[in-house]
């Protein structure tokens, strides 16, 4: 099997050193660039599979590769860790990477970053969105969750949540009606989830588990999960309302909120499973915000 490829774009060879040394330890192939316009033309020609990235460079800043990558269908799934000094430069980029790191960084936390981030390759590979409802699959969504893991750990940003909704019936609605009635209801009721969220966030829908998510990365208030998920309820709850099925359906909503005590994101989804079992159960009003403490106790 094919190595896994790192670009690392960076100039100072002394922190090369210490990139390559890291990511050749954890199986990768590592390709280095020093020069922001080379690593422009690099870009080119290749898709990696990680980007390090230093946003002082010569010829071409950190920033506008990050800003062309995002903007490039080809790139803009590649992970990119962006590496500086400058704390306040990595607060107010215009483009967010997926990972921070800043200056001087340990090798023993380059590391277990590293390690961490090799579970993804796998589904970045699978298709990233769902054929039926349009949205993100539920692989790459994980993808999407480690890397808000990881940043919670690597930054000042505390908390960030998820967002989880279903319809209650929605199994039994399917073995009901035709493959091709369920798919174009599931397409609708999709719509009515992608409405009431920013076409930026992160939205996906795992058949597997009957579930809508979204990943909330920008909490400005304690407030405000609960209102994203309130409206999310009541859009859920006006459409399936208008549907003439004779189950009595209902959205169940609720937000786990999430921080960096969190080992993994098997952890996290298993306690999205388990306030979404309290919501159904109707222990919890609905919506509900739920956090990691919360569980604990009432486990």
């Amino acid at each position: 099997m094919d190595k896994p490829v790192a670009l690392i774009v960076e100039d100072d060879r002394d922190i090369v050193a210490l990139f390559r040394h890291v990511l050749d330890v954890a199986g990768y192939h590592t390709e280095i660039v020093l020069d922001g316009k080379d690593a422009m033309e690099r870009l080119g020609a290749m898709t990696p599979d990680i980007v390090l990235l230093d946003l002082q460079l010569p010829r071409m800043s950190g920033i506008d590769i990050l800003k062309n990558m995002r903007d490039d269908e080809r790139l803009k799934r590649v992970p990119v860790v962006v590496i500086t000094a400058y704390a306040p430069m990595a607060d107010t980029l215009p483009v967010e990477p997926d990972l921070l790191l800043l200056k001087p960084v340990d090798i023993n936390q380059l590391s277990n970053l590293v390690q961490r981030l090799q579970t993804t390759q796998g589904a970045l590979n699978e298709p990233s969105h769902d054929k039926v409802t349009g949205l993100y699959s539920y692989s790459f969504f994980n993808v999407r969750l480690t890397f808000s893991l990881e940043r919670i750990r690597q930054s000042s940003f505390r908390r960030f949540g998820i967002l989880f909704a279903e319809v209650d019936q929605l199994p039994k609605l399917k073995n009901q009606i035709s493959q091709e009635e369920y798919d174009s209801f599931l397409r609708k009721l999709a719509d009515q989830f992608r409405m009431t969220l920013r076409p930026t966030d992160t939205m996906a829908w795992s058949s597997n588990h009957f579930l809508f998510f979204t990943l909330i990365e920008d909490i400005p208030s304690p407030e405000a999960p609960l209102k994203i998920a309130s409206r999310v309820k009541d859009s859920m709850k006006r459409f399936i309302d208008n549907r003439h099925h004779d189950l009595e359906m209902k959205a169940n909503v609720g937000v786990l909120l999430c921080d960096s005590e969190y080992e993994n994101i098997q952890k996290v989804l298993r306690d999205v499973e388990l306030a979404r079992t309290y919501l159904r159960e109707g222990l919890y009003t609905n919506p509900s915000i739920f956090d990691r403490e919360m569980l604990t106790a009432k486990g």
